[in-house]
């Protein structure tokens, strides 16, 4: 596959059609995009094109930080990041205050996630760090 070219086309009121090249994707781009489909974990569905979260079709009101740290963490269900692996992650930079940021992060998502369900997706790894896991049920 080669390049792809994102192209906005406007047609004046003349009748003169004028093209502007909005991207250019290389093939790894576009493979990438294709990759990022809808995942969906026990009613928990994450949309990674239009950064939705939901949970039986209800959205949930999460920030864009919050969204970034939940979907970074459902990449790789069951592995275990540490605080610090993240803070470099999702704020990109290096840590410095890993425990307030990340910790506040992860409770405002579980109290948003609380709102629709019992389960708790993101778990606590005593002395290592959160992991994400799929609970089936309720």
């Amino acid at each position: 596959m080669g390049q792809v070219e994102i192209i906005l086309r406007t047609r004046e009121s003349s009748g003169e059609t004028k093209e502007q090249i909005l991207a250019v994707l290389r093939p790894e781009q576009v493979q990438q995009i294709l990759r990022e489909k809808e995942q969906e974990f026990s009613r928990l569905c994450i949309d990674p094109m239009g950064h939705k979260v939901s949970y039986e079709g209800k959205k949930l009101p999460l920030s864009e930080l919050e969204y970034q740290l939940l979907f970074y963490l459902s990449g790789q269900p069951g592995r275990i990041f540490t605080k610090e692996q993240l803070f470099k992650a999702i704020w990109k930079e290096e840590p410095v205050d890993t425990d307030n940021a990340v910790c506040c992060t992860i409770s405002s998502i579980r109290r948003k996630l609380r709102m629709f369900t019992k389960k708790e997706y993101i778990q606590t790894v005593w002395g290592a760090g959160y992991k994400f896991v799929d609970i089936p049920g309720e």
